[in-house]
């Protein structure tokens, strides 16, 4: 397969710089190893420039109207989000709603989306790269290949990005030293607390669509956790009621992460 630009990542970030790059004519394609939409709720929040961008590609007339999100926070303190802008404050999209938008909008300017294919190799030439991405195994359990050849590649496959390590740039920075766990729950029922501090932590705790409720925990002094994958509904669970005393333990999880302060930047860029 041949193309101008190949877009590694169909996340927000990935999908609208196809749209972009479609809009200007380009050939694009975009990879994605996932096989499908989200499942679980990850981002939720559109802030105003966000929004004035959606809009200037018009795209806010498809998205609808989504109810405003209160005031925002800098560290869990209250931060005034006011702005000379028709959008001020902070929307509550979910993401999934986003990439479907974005999408939809690329496609129909003519990027193409491949899904179901993981990068894993990035050879380059005078003037241009070739990507090898395997798909994952079919029925008779062989994985097949697909190889494209573009004039650029683009990483926007977020914090962990194939991209960055298979172009050799460096990541300096340092790890994590605190961690907030989260939760998508179902068959709970908790008030909702917006940055509510307690003595030992910070609770999060909001109800969203289908009675699905979010709760998110950073008990002080824990540091971080070291199993691999996200964290178990246990870890979670018990942190929750260390720090709130309420116990959530009875409930459905739906989805299950953790994120730190982990603070890193790629040495360069191309």
């Amino acid at each position: 397969m041949d193309t101008q630009v190949l877009v590694v990542g169909a996340g927000p970030v990935g999908l609208m710089l196809a749209g972009e790059l479609a809009l200007g004519g380009a050939d694009v394609v975009v990879l994605e190893r996932r096989t499908g939409p989200l499942t679980e709720s990850r981002a939720s929040t559109l802030h105003a420039r966000t929004m004035e961008l959606l809009d200037q590609r018009g795209l806010l007339e498809e998205l609808g109207t989504p109810p405003a999100g209160g005031p925002g926070h800098f560290g869990g303190t209250r931060l005034d989000l006011t702005t000379d802008s028709p959008y001020s404050g902070q929307w509550k999209v979910p993401q999934v709603r986003t990439e479907e938008l974005l999408e939809g909008w690329a496609t129909r300017l003519g990027a193409r989306v491949v899904k179901g294919h993981r990068l894993t190799d990035l050879r380059t030439a005078p003037h241009t790269v070739e990507a090898t991405a395997e798909a994952e195994p079919g029925p008779g359990g062989a994985a097949s290949a697909l190889r494209v050849r573009a004039a650029y590649v683009v990483g926007c496959d977020g914090e962990s990005s194939t991209v960055r390590e298979l172009a050799g740039f460096a990541f300096p920075g340092r790890d994590a030293t605190r961690e907030l766990l989260r939760a998508d729950v179902a068959d709970v029922e908790l008030p909702d607390r917006r940055f509510e501090r307690h003595p030992g932590g910070l609770a999060i705790s909001a109800r969203g669509p289908g009675g699905v409720t979010r709760v998110m925990v950073h008990e002080y002094g824990a540091g971080v956790g070291r199993e691999p994958g996200p964290p178990s509904f246990a870890r979670v669970a018990d942190t929750w009621r260390r720090v709130t005393g309420d116990d959530i333990g009875g409930g459905t999880p739906l989805w299950l992460n953790s994120f730190g302060d982990a603070l890193r930047q790629a040495a360069q860029y191309r």
